[in-house]
């Protein structure tokens, strides 16, 4: 084979393997395309494709999203959170301030163990359940994981309002330092009504108790949670 041949025969089958390449990680990016994790469409960046907003292309052998970790001298971003926290710290998306405030209680989470850091909830890949959750658990969702409620616990999924127990502040907003509400939700647990659920006491980001309640404690303890529905 002459060297010109041989040279336009190697671009050729260059080409070609980038035209796969290309194909096989469009095919395989599944929900996230048109999805808010989609940047080239969420965010109007023409061009980017939505693989390459938070995946490097290099010779990956395993989960690799950044070429370093931007954390590496604070434990508490490695893993995944610094992938997660380059957006979701409350200057890029709308998710707040709260989740990225190490003030605050977060829910526990091992850096860089698969399964046990921001991915035990959260898939970026997955938007079918809102806010890329892993399960359709809404209001319910620390009951996947916890079997509180019941006898054993606060009972869940009843009608508060129908018994009664209104709640002094339903309001709860940690970008405004607001730690006093006990939200209520509708029956599925997906928007404001009038059911208490495990999302009515406690969230996983943003807290001021390390047992992730929403209510701040005072000096009583839980008490001043209680006192918000119940009145002695």
């Amino acid at each position: 084979m002459k060297p010109a041949l041989s040279a336009v025969a190697v671009a050729a089958a260059v080409a070609v393997a980038a035209l796969m390449t290309f194909g096989l990680t469009r095919g395989e990016q599944g929900k996230v395309v048109g999805s808010q994790h989609d940047l080239g469409v969420a965010a109007g960046a023409a061009g980017v494709s939505a693989c390459e907003v938070c995946h490097l292309p290099r010779d990956a052998s395993g989960q690799l999203l950044w070429s370093e970790d931007p954390h590496a001298g604070d434990k508490r971003f490695s893993g995944i959170a610094p992938a997660c926290y380059s957006c979701h710290d409350g200057t890029v998306t709308d998710s707040g301030l709260h989740a990225f405030d190490v003030a605050l209680a977060q829910h526990p989470v091992r850096p860089g163990e698969v399964g046990e850091d921001c991915d035990m909830c959260h898939d970026p890949h997955l938007a079918d359940y809102g806010s890329f959750l892993l399960f359709p658990a809404g209001a319910n969702l620390c009951r996947t994981c916890h079997a509180g409620g019941g006898s054993a616990g606060h009972p869940v999924n009843i009608d508060a309002i129908a018994g009664g127990h209104v709640p002094r502040d339903d309001s709860w907003n940690p970008d405004a330092s607001d730690f006093h509400g006990t939200r209520l939700w509708d029956e599925g647990g997906s928007r404001p009504g009038t059911f208490l659920k495990c999302l009515s006491c406690h969230a996983a980001h943003g807290t001021a108790s390390k047992s992730l309640l929403s209510v701040a404690a005072d000096s009583r303890g839980s008490p001043s949670l209680c006192a918000n529905c119940h009145r002695w």
